[in-house]
């Protein structure tokens, strides 16, 4: 019988189990504070597209979303399977994402900025415009030492844009929202 249990930095909890100590099925179960976020952008078209029959229509009891794979029926290159089924919580978020980057390149903005709680007490908020796709991170460092690491990475990307001119724009504050984003967000 199989059936391992683990949690991320993120809080994501997955669980491998075979049903009935059947060796000819493994089940990936995750469940993740961001998922119910996910929903209205579309991660269910998402994980269909992405894994097909293996995604279960309801996942285990517990968890958010459930993977089944038949080992008889895997295709010849197992570990692009292990690959993909390891990508769980990576395309789970990309949907978000996915679905702004695409109003961007319809030069489209989108009428709601979507909040996505990824982490306890951290969100990350995105809103599409006609020239660009805005992603903001709502990050709490509870330490003085990871403020003071936190302003050193962040001014590095600012930094990096006077060299690069393609570089994307990186803004950040500390404490307070950017002005121009204090009326539209609620932190």
């Amino acid at each position: 019988k199989c059936e391992h249990s683990a949690v991320d930095f993120d809080g994501v909890q997955y669980q491998i189990s075979n049903p009935g100590n059947d060796k000819g099925v493994i089940i990936l179960s995750a469940k993740m504070r961001m998922f119910q976020d996910l929903v209205e952008h579309g991660v269910t078209d998402l994980l269909t597209r992405e894994y097909g029959d293996a995604l279960q229509a309801t996942p285990e009891d517990g968890y958010d979303v459930t993977l089944r794979f038949d080992i008889a029926s895997l295709p010849e290159d197992k570990d692009a399977v292990a690959l993909k089924a390891s990508l769980l919580k990576r395309n789970c978020f990309a949907s978000v994402f996915e679905k702004y980057f695409k109003m961007q390149e319809a030069e489209t903005a989108s009428d709601k900025t979507a909040i996505v709680h990824y982490h306890e007490e951290e969100s990350v908020y995105i809103s599409a415009h006609p020239d660009r796709v805005t992603v903001i991170f709502s990050t709490l460092f509870k330490d003085p030492d990871d403020v003071v690491i936190g302003k050193v990475f962040l001014q590095e990307f600012k930094d990096a844009r006077k060299a690069h001119q393609q570089a994307p724009q990186v803004l950040f504050s500390y404490g307070e929202p950017l002005l121009n984003l204090k009326d539209n967000l609620t932190f």
